[in-house]
C-alpha cells in the first residue's frame, strides 16, 4: 500500500511542477494592430506562437511565448512610431 501512496504523491508533484511551469513560462507577447490600434511585440526566448491574426480583416494579432519574454516594444500602430509602453498600459 505505501508504494502506490508514493506514486501517487510523485505523479501529483509532476503535475503541479507541470502546472506552475505553464503559468510560468506561457506569456502573452505580441498583441494589437489592425486597423485602428496600438501594437506590442516581444522578445521571445523560447517557442512564439500565434494564437490568431485578424490583422487582414482589420482586427488584432495575438501571439504567446512559451518560455521567457526578454524585452518589449510597444508602437502607435502596427509598423508605426515606437511609444513608451506605459502609455498603453490602459488597455
Amino acid at each position: 500500500m505505501a508504494v502506490s501512496s508514493k506514486r501517487i504523491a510523485v505523479g501529483a508533484a509532476i503535475v503541479l511542477a507541470l502546472v506552475a511551469a505553464t503559468l510560468l513560462f506561457h506569456r502573452e507577447c505580441a498583441f494589437g494592430g489592425g486597423m485602428p490600434g496600438w501594437y506590442r511585440e516581444c522578445t521571445c526566448k523560447g517557442i512564439e506562437r500565434l494564437d490568431y491574426d485578424h490583422t487582414a480583416t482589420d482586427g488584432p494579432r495575438r501571439t504567446t511565448c512559451i518560455g521567457l519574454v526578454t524585452a518589449r516594444t510597444c508602437y502607435m500602430y502596427q509598423g508605426g512610431p515606437a511609444v513608451p509602453c506605459e502609455s498603453l498600459s490602459h488597455r
